[in-house]
């Protein structure tokens, strides 16, 4: 057996990647649950946990501004039919936070803050990726067939985007020194 069966145990829903399974529980928000906690996995991202409506006909998610997400949802986009070798991203946001989730398929999303690098893997429609502001990141290893859907604090603004790494770790050092005053 490899590490990577190993890692996979299986649920209702078909194999689950253990991994993933372990981040989303600790950090993972249930809606009853009124208190977002702060910090979590490394970067202040975290994998949330998403309620499911398990069903014979068909399972259901859903997904609440506000109770699920620390955000209200002021936008919602997907990304699809991304050919094999692509990547997506490759910015951060000055303000907006999001919540991305594999809604079909698999990806793995890469987080920077300028001085750690953290990657996830995302492969089932039940859990998220909490992001928080200023975090860069990177969407890569698309599976054939996957549907990345994001969840976005605010609409479109150009003006929010750090499309250059360099300025945007130039930012993110400001705010750090700016915050130990």
């Amino acid at each position: 057996m490899t590490l990577a069966d190993a890692r996979l145990a299986t649920s209702p829903d078909g194999p689950v990647d253990q991994a993933v399974e372990r981040r989303a529980r600790p950090w993972g928000r249930r809606s009853a649950d009124k208190n977002w906690p702060e910090g979590g996995e490394a970067l202040g991202c975290r994998i949330v946990e998403l309620p499911r409506v398990h069903d014979t006909r068909g399972n259901l998610t859903f997904i609440e501004g506000g109770s699920h997400v620390p955000f209200d949802i002021g936008r919602v986009y997907y990304l699809y039919d991304v050919p094999g070798g692509e990547h997506r991203g490759g910015h951060a946001h000055r303000q907006l936070e999001q919540l991305i989730i594999a809604a079909n398929g698999s990806f793995d999303v890469v987080v920077d803050d300028g001085q750690t690098t953290e990657r996830f893997f995302l492969n089932r429609s039940y859990y998220g990726l909490y992001m928080p502001r200023m975090t860069w990141r990177e969407l890569d290893n698309f599976s054939s067939g996957s549907v990345c859907l994001v969840l976005a604090s605010n609409r479109y603004d150009e003006s929010d985007y750090y499309r250059d790494y360099d300025e945007f770790v130039a930012a993110r050092r400001a705010e750090t020194v700016e915050e130990s005053l």
